[in-house]
């Protein structure tokens, strides 16, 4: 967790980003998952996504928080191009379990809005102890195996995405929640920390 990754002046660099790029997002829905056991694959989901412009890669980019992210997780990363906003903003959006894309090892989460996340709902959960279980042992697990992670505005996190299974549950009503995504590239000197 970062709770101060970023300055208050850069938060609202980024939360201006996703204002003005949210006009030319897209409903992003999908019923059924097509999820892979292990990486990538298209899993079922609910929501709004925008690309982020330069101000998004800018930011995440910058060679002193890039050794921040690297120091604080112990690992050596490299971004790998541009990031996305997603908007969680209607009463059922969510996103199914999976595991992140290849070009995403280390996920970073940046929220930027969060309001009437103290009705449960929109709880991003994340299964570190099935790192190396198959998709589908995680779903038989249940929900309940899950580690629910908050983030509030301001908050980010460092997620290994690609290895650790997450999911973020349904929305509730009067619920809203935009996060800022940018993937990172590990380079596995000494492969995954312990």
């Amino acid at each position: 967790m970062f709770p101060d990754l970023l300055s208050v002046e850069s938060l609202a660099e980024l939360e201006a980003d996703a204002r003005f790029v949210r006009g030319g997002g897209r409903r992003n829905e999908l019923a059924i998952s097509e999820a892979l056991q292990e990486r990538g694959g298209n899993p079922a989901r609910a929501f709004l996504s925008a690309g982020a412009s330069y101000v998004q890669w800018r930011l995440f980019s910058a060679p002193a928080l890039v050794q921040l992210i690297a120091r604080r997780c112990g690992l050596s990363i490299e971004p790998t191009g541009g990031g996305t906003y997603t908007y969680y903003e209607q009463a059922g959006d969510f996103l199914a379990l999976h595991r992140d894309i290849l070009s995403c090892d280390l996920t970073v989460l940046t929220c930027l809005l969060n309001t009437g996340g103290e009705t449960g709902g929109g709880r991003l959960l994340v299964y570190p102890q099935h790192i190396k279980e198959p998709l589908a042992r995680t779903r038989a697990a249940g929900r309940e195996a899950g580690i629910p992670v908050q983030l509030e505005r301001g908050m980010s996190m460092a997620l290994l995405g690609g290895w650790v299974p997450h999911e973020v549950t349904a929305m509730q009503s009067n619920q809203e929640r935009v996060v800022s995504i940018m993937c990172y590239r590990i380079l596995l000197e000494g492969g995954l920390p312990s």
